[in-house]
């Protein structure tokens, strides 16, 4: 995960050859993550913690899908 951040400007904006199309599906997929979260109890401080931490995507969905599992 660290050589995609160092691979972002320190501004915190988008490279430039990222194009408008993929940033306004992955502000989509953020939108919709957030969403799921905050149904089964996680709030996007606590996902951004453990993306912080180094837990992968793919286990942050495990987990959240997880928690609705243990919530139902």
């Amino acid at each position: 995960m660290a050589t995609s951040q160092a691979s972002q400007p320190k501004d915190g904006s988008l490279p430039k050859d990222f194009e408008e199309g993929e940033a306004m599906m992955l502000a989509k997929v953020a939108d919709k993550l957030v969403c799921y979260g905050r149904r089964v109890g996680v709030t996007p401080e606590e996902m951004i913690s453990l993306l912080d931490s180094g837990i992968s995507i793919r286990d942050l969905l495990a987990f959240l899908a997880s928690k609705s599992s243990a919530a139902a």
